[in-house]
């Protein structure tokens, strides 16, 4: 490799000895002129005359030519945050759902719950009811308790 850009430079060093010194300024000059332009082609978008995304035809969509389009090519990270994004509503709107349905089952559970605590509280309160526990002990008839016959009164 090395050996080769010496013979050019040797090339190069003949040829400009040949030529005089306001000959090799003007070809210094138009290559310099040619670089200079060829930047600008591949650098400078705003000079194509062609449309943004081509020739649209279906096609070009179905084959996925379209995809290769300078505005895609240009819009190519914000494409990706915008799927990304979508993801993330996505899996959002399920976690959310999965979450509701977990909350209206807890809900049916409470509600069931609140129900058997009402049904035992009205079972205790009946069962201490007086008359219910004399007739639980007579039915044991283990107990020497009895009800009043005469009525409470008022000691003054």
């Amino acid at each position: 490799m090395a050996r080769k850009k010496d013979e050019t430079k040797e090339w190069l060093d003949a040829d400009n000895e040949t030529m005089s010194d306001e000959q090799v300024a003007a070809q210094e000059e138009n290559d310099r002129r040619h670089a200079i332009d060829a930047i600008e082609r591949f650098t400078n978008d705003e000079d194509e005359d062609e449309d943004d995304l081509g020739r649209i035809s279906l096609r070009t969509i179905l084959g996925g030519d379209i995809l290769q389009s300078r505005f895609f090519l240009k819009q190519v990270a914000f494409i990706f945050f915008v799927v990304v994004l979508m993801l993330i509503y996505t899996g959002n709107r399920y976690s959310s759902q999965q979450d509701i349905i977990v909350i209206d089952s807890l809900n049916k559970q409470l509600q069931d719950e609140c129900y058997n605590v009402l049904t035992q509280s009205s079972e205790l309160t009946n069962m201490q009811r007086q008359s219910n526990l004399e007739e639980l002990l007579r039915s044991i008839g283990d107990s020497t308790l009895l009800s009043a016959q005469t009525p409470p009164y008022e000691v003054k």
